[in-house]
């Protein structure tokens, strides 16, 4: 369950703030609104999430993207002057994907039929866009299914010209078939803790076994810092050490005695917070006190996480493409999070939900920009496909760091946090509602890691 968790999280962690969003109530007032395509009828837009969520696998896996995505559509047909989108109430239908390639595949076809988008989309086991390619709108013309993903795990659904994934691809889609390959890595915090702790930082890296795929992933991404300013000019490994999500404590005790004989002061373990937490809890059975930056992801930013590390994970970094939504002082800083917060709701809040939320908005600005050029009844597939593809410098109205949501291209931001008196803190940058953007925060790096 844990290495499925992780696919997502590998995904998102590829990834002033700037928008191409378009108010949200922009629609033609003199209009009558009318069926136009799938999922578009006078008075509905149907938008399609297909999810992993009911599997004895991984119960809930993808749920918090659901509450995403259906928080957006509650608060996007709450907002003055008739809510929604094209003068039309948004209508979120949701496909069960099981953690099963029949489900998936089932999905992506009844959203086809019903649907004029998939937006959201959080499905391991979608490796073919197929269904999705031979969509065809109300007219029989094969127009394909727009496709807003958040987790794509598959290089076909990643570097398909009909999917924008809010987290985009490491690698850049078009050296996919060279040898090497052209990965793109957000290596923004690494700056900090260079700045903070001084050069010479190093120390190791562990990164998931369960897969060569999610293994590639997290070395493609958040090995990245060690090749700050150059190869192996960063964040320097004393070993890479390779852990499948189900290793046990016991399983890290190498690993922090290569830490001790290393004199290592740095520590990233790039697997799902148990895993980090594993490693913490044994360097403290060890005794190990002298690493100045203990280093996560995403997936450290998590009340799950806190609460399951107890002391053993104080000081703790955690890495965010998102702000922060369990502080108070962002909420208050950016609206949007506030609304993320309330419409969601605090106790379901997750990383997975912010980024279908920003998917929602990233729909939300497509359908905007189409309804100023051409009136309500302008909106269709097609449109859409043609709005998303303008849609370069995308920041979600701030709440995530900034990406190309057309061009594929990955942030070279982020906000840090620290975890003090068991309560995480924002470090850097501490002004609500920004993120750090260090020059050269996003790096290319050469690996040959697809072999064919």
């Amino acid at each position: 369950m844990n290495y499925l968790r992780w696919i997502a999280v590998c995904v998102v962690l590829t990834l002033g703030v700037g928008t191409t969003a378009v108010a949200a109530g922009a629609q033609s007032s003199s209009e009558t609104p009318k069926a136009t395509d799938v999922g578009i009828t006078d008075k509905e837009i149907h938008v399609a999430v297909i999810a992993d969520v009911d599997s004895p696998l991984a119960p809930n896996l993808f749920k918090a993207s659901v509450d995403g995505i259906q928080g957006w559509a509650k608060y996007t047909n709450s907002k003055a002057g008739g809510g929604g989108l094209a003068g039309r109430k948004i209508v979120i239908d949701f496909y069960d994907s099981k953690l099963n390639p029949a489900e998936t595949k089932n999905g992506e076809i009844t959203a086809c039929q019903n649907d004029v988008a998939a937006v959201g989309t959080s499905a391991v086991f979608l490796t073919s866009v197929d269904e999705m390619r031979n969509c065809k709108d109300s007219t029989g013309a094969v127009t394909g299914l727009p496709d807003i993903p958040f987790v794509s795990t598959a290089l076909v659904q990643q570097c398909s010209d009909e999917s924008f994934p809010i987290a985009p691809p490491q690698v850049l889609c078009d050296t996919a078939t060279d040898h090497p390959q052209t990965f793109q890595a957000d290596v923004a915090r690494g700056y900090y803790y260079l700045d903070k702790y001084g050069k010479d930082l190093h120390g190791i890296y562990v990164f998931g076994s369960d897969s060569k795929s999610a293994r590639d992933a997290s070395f493609a991404s958040l090995g990245g810092l060690r090749d700050i300013g150059g190869v192996n000019q960063g964040i320097k490994s004393d070993e890479d050490f390779d852990r499948s999500s189900r290793a046990t404590q016991s399983e890290y005790t190498e690993i922090v005695q290569k830490m001790k004989s290393s004199g290592s002061n740095y520590g990233q373990c790039t697997g799902p917070y148990t895993c980090t937490i594993s490693l913490r809890k044994e360097a403290a059975l060890q005794g190990l006190t002298d690493v100045k930056v203990w280093d996560c992801g995403v997936q450290c930013y998590d009340k799950l996480f806190i609460n399951a590390g107890g002391g053993d994970v104080e000081g703790q970094y955690a890495d965010t493409l998102f702000l922060p939504f369990y502080s108070k002082a962002d909420q208050k800083a950016n609206p949007m999070l506030a609304n993320v917060v309330k419409y969601v709701g605090a106790d379901k809040i997750a990383g997975y939900g912010m980024y279908a939320w920003a998917a929602g908005l990233a729909f939300r600005d497509a359908v905007n920009a189409q309804v100023k050029a051409g009136g309500v009844n302008s909106v269709t597939r097609k449109t859409i496909f043609e709005q998303l593809n303008k849609i370069n410098k995308f920041d979600a109205d701030g709440i995530i760091a900034p990406i190309d949501l057309a061009g594929r291209g990955a942030s070279s931001c982020s906000v840090l946090n620290q975890l003090k008196n068991g309560a995480y803190v924002r470090v850097e940058p501490t002004k609500p509602g920004t993120f750090g953007c260090p020059k050269n925060g996003r790096i290319l790096r050469k690996l040959d890691l697809f072999t064919s």
